[in-house]
């Protein structure tokens, strides 16, 4: 069963995707206010996956993993689709 919800996304790294025991397929919509940087737990600006504004992506999140979300300035919302595979 889809899951879907907002997640507000700062200048702290914030789940955008929870770990489970199983693989998930993860559908994600920058919905505005400037680009953010995708990665794990460590993620920066300077090491993160750049997600613009307005991009959509989907990704593979591995069993036991989750994936994070930072912003270099202000507050941006990520609206996040995960169906376990």
């Amino acid at each position: 069963m889809p899951t879907s919800s907002q997640v507000n996304v700062t200048t702290t790294a914030v789940v955008i995707v929870a770990a489970t025991g199983f693989d998930q397929t993860a559908c994600l919509h920058n919905l505005g206010g400037g680009a953010i940087y995708l990665g794990g737990s460590n993620v920066t600006t300077a090491n993160g996956y750049k997600f613009d504004n307005g991009d959509k992506l989907t990704v593979l999140v591995g069993d036991h993993e989750a994936l994070y979300a930072i912003a270099a300035s202000g507050s941006h919302t990520v609206a996040v689709l995960t169906q376990i595979n």
